[in-house]
């Protein structure tokens, strides 16, 4: 885990994402759209985090591991939903919160690879999640991991070359999976063949995380109970499977 500076931070340095309360979550999305705004006005000076915000949020220069996820507000055949827009951050700690939460939205917004730039006129109809993880924890059984609390890491050196992939706490919940496909996906994630989670050579970690998202395009930011999100959604969607 490596800081900005090129040291490692402190253990009493590094956030615990225990501490973290709605209104600080209300202003690290603010803090990302406000990021993305300023990069879409042409504006040639850097993004900087309030002074305000640093002196009521002392947890700003904590490192933490971040995601920030853009969705788009879409209507398709009258149904209202939302289809991914961006999403990148941080597996390690290695940016304190604030400019970790900044550097994601703009990476999401312009960088991520799969997607065009975020255009100007997008911005309105665009909803904001904030994903802030714990530290990597080694899985021995998947009977450790707990869907909605968790995301999944995986890394695997094969013929000299690093493969690596990343699911989040909310990716399972959104798309019913049990916990062995979860893992199975994570292993696809990363270019790897199902099951790879099995193979010694393969190291898999679970990543606790609390998920905050905005309701609407600027608008109420909540804390996404994933867990129970999960026992809910997917109870009626399995039996609908049924």
């Amino acid at each position: 885990m490596i800081g900005e500076d090129g040291i490692l931070p402190r253990p009493d340095k590094v956030l615990d994402i225990s501490v973290v309360n709605l209104d600080l979550a209300r202003t690290l999305i603010g803090l990302a759209r406000s990021a993305i705004k300023h990069f879409l006005s042409g504006s040639m000076r850097m993004f900087d985090i309030p002074k305000d915000v640093r002196e009521r949020f002392p947890e700003v220069d904590y490192y933490a591991s971040v995601f920030v996820t853009l969705e788009k507000i879409s209507i398709r055949e009258g149904v209202r939903g939302r289809e991914l827009r961006g999403c990148i951050g941080f597996v390690e700690p290695i940016y304190p919160l604030g400019v970790a939460t900044i550097e994601s939205a703009i990476s999401s917004a312009f960088n991520d690879p799969r997607f065009p730039p975020l255009r100007s006129r997008e911005l309105s109809e665009i909803v904001i999640t904030l994903t802030i993880l714990n530290g990597m924890i080694d899985v021995k059984s998947l009977d450790e991991i707990i869907i909605g609390r968790d995301g999944l890491y995986i890394e695997r050196v094969y013929y000299r070359r690093l493969f690596t992939g990343i699911l989040l706490p909310e990716v399972p919940v959104e798309y019913c999976w049990d916990i062995e496909t979860f893992a199975n996906m994570t292993c696809r994630k990363a270019g790897l063949e199902d099951n790879c989670w099995k193979e010694p050579r393969t190291k898999l970690y679970r990543i606790p995380g609390r998920t905050f998202k905005e309701v609407e395009p600027e608008g109420e930011v909540i804390e996404v109970d994933l867990t129970k999100e999960y026992k809910e959604h997917c109870k009626t969607y399995n039996a609908s499977q049924e």
